[in-house]
């Protein structure tokens, strides 16, 4: 059996951790390993994570003093072992066959990644039940639906420390050098609550300017590969990155006519750029995401 390296970046999260790990424990895969990495903590999440590193030999903890997400991302797969690799959060649920079910879909030749299907947990009614994506043959590059092989673990990381999330430069890499596949499986949980990393609920200008720290992973990447083979995912990331330094300036309608970049990250980018706009897709969460993020 290939062995799935769980990468576990947690902080803060000891209300849900204990939930998390035994949605490990329950899976139908039996060979993996979950490398958790507790960082910066201020609560019991780092004796929750211990405790359970001591009652099974797969679980592993490693700690770090200061909060870093991708920090504590790069120090989980330098300690990794596993054939395949996968991101979780201490706040999130592995459906039971989870594991089984991305293995297969992923173990098979030619392709070297695969993403699952989201549904959203919430006590917020306004959050819970959402899946991501609607269209269910679409691919999902939201961090805890990747499943990729070591060899791409091993272009992807270290992700650089002062991107916010891991997601967008994993997608990347995915992308220029993955070839993937869709299960059109709900495989993964993901909980919406207050204290999320990405942040829901938020005014205006600060989920802007949160937005403006994750997207930076395309700058980062075009200098860690100026001279990639794929020219059309060149121009897909020269027309992000242009559409980029535009937003940052304010409200541009012209984003719409960039040419180069899908539809889908056009109106991304209007969204965040008006706060009606922003007000009018929160307002209406349920039924536009899982078609526009």
């Amino acid at each position: 059996m290939s062995k799935v390296s769980i990468l576990l970046a947690v902080h803060n999260c000891a209300e849900f951790l204990s939930a998390a790990i035994q949605s490990v424990l329950k899976q139908t895969y039996s060979n993996w390993e979950l490398i958790i990495v507790e960082n910066g903590s201020s609560d019991s999440t780092l004796q929750i994570a211990r405790d359970y590193s001591k009652q099974d030999m797969r679980i592993l903890c490693f700690q770090l003093p200061e909060k870093g997400k991708c920090a504590a991302y790069n120090l989980a797969f330098a300690n990794c072992t596993g054939d395949f690799i996968c991101y979780f959060a201490g706040d999130d649920l592995l459906v039971e066959n989870s594991l089984e079910q991305r293995v297969e879909y992923t173990r098979n030749h030619p392709f070297n990644f695969s993403t699952c299907l989201i549904e959203t947990i919430s006590e917020n009614p306004k959050y819970d039940g959402v899946l991501f994506p609607k269209q269910k043959k679409t691919m999902n590059f939201s961090g805890g639906a990747l499943f990729f092989l070591r060899s791409l673990g091993e272009r992807i990381f270290p992700i650089p420390v002062n991107l916010p999330n891991e997601d967008t430069w994993t997608m990347l890499h995915l992308k220029a050098f993955g070839l993937g596949r869709p299960v059109t499986q709900v495989l993964y949980r993901y909980r919406i609550h207050l204290l999320n990393s990405y942040g829901y609920d938020l005014s205006f200008q600060e989920k802007r300017r949160r937005f403006i720290e994750r997207m930076n992973a395309y700058r980062l990447f075009k200098a860690k590969y100026p001279n990639l083979s794929d020219h059309s995912f060149i121009d897909y990331i020269n027309a992000y990155i242009q559409a980029l330094n535009m937003f940052e300036l304010g409200f541009n309608l012209k984003i719409l006519l960039l040419p180069h970049l899908p539809i889908r990250q056009r109106l991304v980018f209007i969204y965040f750029s008006s706060p009606l706009l922003y007000f009018l897709r929160n307002r209406f969460f349920r039924k536009l995401s899982g078609f526009f993020g």
